[in-house]
C-alpha cells in the first residue's frame, strides 16, 4: 500500500522563517502538492526539516536510506546521522545555510550500524516557510571520479548563495534528462530509456548544472523541484 506524505505542517512558524518565492505565482499549498508528488516519485532521498534540523517527513527512498519507518521520521534529527565530531559544526553549518538560503556539496551520512555512506547532498531553505529540502543522491555508478570524489577525506558541504533571478530557463530535453535524474535513474539508464548515448546523457546534465548555477545532481533537483522546472503529472 502506498504512503500518503504530509510533506510539513502549514501553520505560520513562530520564528517567522523567510519564506519561499514559489514559482509561476502558485501558492502555497500548490507549492506542498508540488513538493509531496516529488516525495512519492523520486527513488533518491529527500527529507524536509525543519529550522532546528529535526525532520519533518520524507520519502521511502530516505526511509531505506536511513534505517528507520516513516512513522520514525518526525521523531529523528539531521543531527542523529551526522558523526559525532561532525555535530558541532553541522550546528554552525545550518546556521549559515539557513542565511544563504542553499547548500551543496558531498555528505558523509552517518548510519548507526552501517558507519559513513559518502552522498551528494543539498538543501534548499523555506521551499515552504521553515520547512527545508535536503536531497541525498549516491554517486553514479558510471562515475568513476564522483566515487572518488565521494570517498575522499575532505568531501564535505558548505551553503550556497541562492541566486534565482539569474538561472536560464532548461530546454525541453534537459528537463525530461532532470526529471529523469530526481526519479532515481543514472545515466545509463536514461540513455537507454531516452534512446541517447551516455556521453549526450552526461552533456544535457552538465548543461543542466550550468544553467542552474549547480554543481552536483542532488543541487540541480533540488533547484529546478523548487523553482517548477521538472514537475510530474499529479
Amino acid at each position: 500500500m502506498a504512503k500518503e506524505f504530509v510533506v510539513a505542517s502549514l501553520d505560520p512558524p513562530g520564528n517567522g522563517g523567510n519564506a519561499q518565492v514559489f514559482p509561476d505565482g502558485e501558492s502555497e499549498s500548490q507549492a506542498a502538492m508540488r513538493l509531496r508528488t516529488a516525495l512519492e516519485r523520486s527513488q533518491h532521498p529527500m527529507l524536509i526539516a525543519d529550522d532546528q534540523r529535526r525532520w519533518v517527513t520524507g520519502n521511502a527512498a530516505a526511509c531505506d536510506l536511513l534505517g528507520v519507518a516513516w512513522e520514525e521520521i518526525p521523531w529523528r534529527t539531521m543531527d542523529e546521522f551526522t558523526s559525532p565530531g561532525e555535530r558541532k559544526r553541522l550546528a554552525e553549518q545550518w546556521g549559515a545555510f539557513l542565511s544563504s538560503g542553499g547548500a551543496e556539496g558531498w555528505y558523509q551520512l552517518y548510519v548507526p550500524d552501517r558507519g559513513p555512506i559518502p552522498v551528494e547532498f543539498s538543501a534548499t531553505a523555506n521551499v515552504l516557510p521553515a520547512r527545508h529540502l535536503s536531497v541525498f543522491i549516491p554517486p553514479d555508478e558510471g562515475s568513476a571520479e564522483q566515487t572518488k570524489r565521494a570517498l575522499a577525506k575532505e568531501a564535505t558541504w558548505a551553503p550556497v548563495v541562492v541566486e534565482g533571478a539569474g538561472r536560464v530557463q532548461l530546454t525541453e530535453r534537459e528537463r525530461e534528462v532532470m526529471r529523469l535524474v530526481a526519479s532515481g535513474l543514472q545515466s545509463g539508464d536514461i540513455a537507454e530509456h531516452l534512446f541517447l548515448s551516455p556521453e549526450t546523457v552526461k552533456s544535457h546534465v552538465h548543461n543542466a548544472l550550468a544553467k542552474l548555477g549547480a554543481h552536483t545532481r542532488a543541487h540541480a533537483v533540488a533547484i529546478a523541484l523548487v523553482t517548477g522546472q521538472i514537475t510530474w503529472e499529479v
